[in-house]
């Protein structure tokens, strides 16, 4: 990647690539947040939306953040439960404050008055046909604002999904991953509302924890390696306990590293997907016609491998 930028500034190209980031915010939202912004990408807004924590403490640790980097971009406040059902958040992973049990509070920065519905559809006005959108959340301010105005699916350049899984291997139900799970309506009317989808499953990721390389983390020494260390050991503990995981994952950070550079992602298959939302056993599970039984248009990219050394190399870099 940094080759990449290199090359494109020795040819005297400016490119600038515009974001929406979707929290929920913890630990790896935080650090997807500060991924975007190393590879020098233009975050025009952070939309927060109900899922891993309380909304207040996503709110508090989304504007946290951007105090500790010294970075003052708009936080937009969303949707702060699902469009029908109920759902319960995730402590037991993140930690009552989602970074563990440190609970963060900004010294300065306020949320924006503005609901982040109508900050999603004013920048996809703004930035049309160049705005991404990294939605590392449940979908539900992503399918609030499409229902307000379905020209946002032609405006939005790419939508990045961390969400599903591929081999029906979930994380809060047997089959079914938590950020489908949490709105699997809201996620039913994006993956069917004909915007350009790439999808990040749950068992995909579990495939490319940080395993060693938490001893060489350590003996980095800088402020955003010792931040690392800190705010991920709760989920790291969590995930190699409950989970049986050789490591900690990094479902969010992974699907950014992908946005970022999709040369991180080796092998993608352009599929049918639609999200199981009936009241059912398997409520919130991402299925995918692998065989084009249903005779459907593809709709989403769904990825299948990554490349994993280029993610470390990455997250090094984000934490030099």
């Amino acid at each position: 990647m940094r080759s990449w930028l290199r090359s494109v500034k020795n040819k005297g190209v400016k490119y600038v690539r515009h974001f929406i980031i979707d929290c929920d915010t913890a630990e790896d939202d935080i650090m997807s947040l500060f991924m975007l912004l190393r590879y020098g990408i233009s975050v025009e807004g952070i939309t927060i939306v109900e899922g891993n924590i309380s909304f207040e403490q996503e709110v508090n640790n989304a504007l946290w953040a951007l105090e500790f980097i010294g970075k003052d971009i708009p936080v937009y406040l969303g949707s702060q439960r699902p469009i029908i059902k109920s759902y319960r958040t995730v402590e037991n992973v993140h930690g009552k404050g989602g970074i563990g049990d440190k609970v963060l509070k900004p010294s300065k920065l306020k949320p924006s008055n503005k609901h982040a519905v109508d900050a999603i559809i004013e920048l996809a006005d703004r930035f049309a046909g160049e705005l991404e959108f990294l939605a590392i959340s449940p979908l539900t301010n992503l399918a609030l604002a499409y229902l307000k105005d379905k020209g946002i699916a032609e405006k939005i350049k790419k939508v990045w999904v961390m969400g599903g899984t591929i081999y029906g291997r979930g994380n809060i139900t047997p089959v079914a991953e938590y950020n489908i799970w949490v709105d699997p309506d809201a996620a039913k009317i994006v993956f069917n509302s004909g915007m350009d989808i790439t999808m990040v499953s749950w068992d995909l990721i579990t495939n490319y924890t940080v395993n060693e390389e938490w001893e060489e983390i350590k003996k980095m020494k800088t402020k955003l390696s010792e931040f690392y260390i800190d705010i991920y050991t709760h989920y790291r503990n969590y995930a190699m306990t409950k989970q049986k995981m050789k490591g900690n994952p990094h479902p969010d950070l992974i699907t950014t590293a992908i946005a970022v550079d999709k040369s991180v992602a080796t092998k993608i298959e352009r599929q049918y997907v639609d999200v199981e939302n009936c009241d059912c056993l398997t409520r919130g599970m991402t299925v995918i016609d692998y065989l084009g039984i249903l005779g459907k248009e593809p709709n989403v990219e769904v990825v299948y491998e990554i490349n994993r050394e280029k993610f470390i190399n990455m997250l090094y870099y984000l934490l030099s």
